[in-house]
């Protein structure tokens, strides 16, 4: 449509320039018309009827030479009008169509990688099946099994490790490290259940915060899982109410986040209380949430319970 509308256009510019031509030559006529002598004799009535009737019939055919310019000028302009219009409307065609591609390809892109997801799912599945499967030895004493000290040295390595990761954009070595300590931490929770309550507690927080920038809902995921297994009314209960909070702030949950704000302070921490103290501030994790009615009002509420408690 592009090469189209050039020719169009070069067709309009020559018919324009042909109409200045044409105009320049009727104009020089016209000239050698105006100073035309009628005679050197004083001429007669009948010769200035005919000399008038030569020049009327003159103007006439000047004045049909203008009519077919005009309309070779309107007709010449209409084309590229036209043509201008149409291939406006096929560009935009074609590029709805890239679009729609484009978006087409961002879908199925976004169904291989959750394809992977599900592969990796099955794969932590089949794994824990097969850990779980396998036959526990019979012990003498039917006394119950301490946890093994194993099992809380990796739980340990995991979350220093996890800690590290928090804050700096992670390599590709990294992402994969991350990745196997998460199907791990899962294979520790199916075997050792509630005896690693508490420490896998702070390990599924430490994933929650190395996902908060990048994935909130996968952060989010974490941190729930660390409520169910973190000790009611603990420090580190109260800590992974806060970063719930903190994680539907930032998605303008307000209602759910002063939930889990309040559920935080039901006992006094100190570091909680100076924490919040600065998040919300302007610029801080729970800013918005603070200065939106009415639960500023149930902020000022909590900061004011926060102060009688600490006097």
């Amino acid at each position: 449509m592009a090469l189209l509308r050039k020719i169009a256009l070069g067709l309009l510019l020559a018919a324009a320039a042909g109409v200045l031509l044409m105009a320049a030559w009727e104009l020089w006529n016209y000239r050698q018309w105006a100073y035309l002598a009628l005679s050197d004799r004083v001429p007669s009535t009948y010769d200035r009827a005919r000399i008038l009737q030569d020049r009327v019939e003159l103007l006439t055919k000047r004045v049909g030479d203008m009519e077919l310019l005009v309309l070779i000028l309107l007709g010449t302009s209409g084309l590229y009008a036209i043509v201008f219009v149409a291939s406006s409307y096929f560009s935009a065609t074609s590029f709805a169509r890239q679009a729609d591609q484009t978006i087409n390809h961002i879908q199925d892109q976004i169904g291989l990688a959750m394809g992977d997801l599900r592969e990796l799912q099955e794969e932590t599945t089949e794994r824990l099946t097969q850990m779980t499967a396998s036959p526990a030895p019979v012990q003498a004493d039917p006394a119950p099994t301490p946890t093994p000290t194993g099992w809380e040295t990796q739980v340990a390595e995991m979350a220093a490790r996890i800690a590290g990761y928090q804050g700096r954009h992670l390599s590709e070595h990294a992402r994969m490290e991350l990745v196997q300590d998460e199907n791990t931490a899962a294979s520790l929770e199916v075997m050792a259940g509630s005896r690693l309550g508490s420490p896998l507690a702070d390990l599924y927080l430490g994933f929650g915060r190395v996902y908060a920038s990048s994935d909130s809902a996968r952060s989010r995921f974490y941190l729930e899982r660390a409520l169910r297994l973190a000790t009611p009314k603990s420090p580190l209960a109260s800590e992974i109410h806060y970063q719930l909070a903190c994680r539907y702030a930032a998605s303008q949950e307000f209602p759910p986040a002063m939930r889990e704000l309040a559920a935080a302070f039901e006992h006094q921490f100190k570091a909680l209380d100076e924490r919040l103290a600065s998040d919300i501030e302007e610029g801080g994790k729970l800013y918005e949430l603070a200065s939106t009615a009415p639960f500023d009002k149930a902020v000022n509420d909590l900061l004011l319970n926060m102060s009688i408690g600490i006097g």
